[in-house]
């Protein structure tokens, strides 16, 4: 399991917002975002669009084979 705090930089356009889930896809692992009152999973394009904006501080959690190479790729995405 891999963990990772971080400032989301950017709010994310909808050409943005497929690829950061069709990036998610692409990881067998699981991979969830925590905020101060939510936790949703990356792969879901609606709690992604409700949820992740610039400026709010959320964790990233990857649990899995490829958890190390997934969570390089979600913080890339939102920074």
């Amino acid at each position: 399991m891999r963990v990772k705090d971080i400032k989301v930089n950017k709010n994310l356009t909808v050409d943005e917002l497929v690829k950061f889930i069709e990036t998610a896809n692409k990881y067998e692992s699981d991979i969830h975002i925590k905020g101060g009152n939510f936790t949703i999973d990356a792969k879901s394009i609606i709690g992604v669009l409700t949820l992740v904006r610039a400026g709010i501080e959320v964790t990233i959690i990857t649990k899995g084979d490829d958890d190390e190479d997934a969570l390089k790729a979600i913080v890339h995405l939102l920074n």
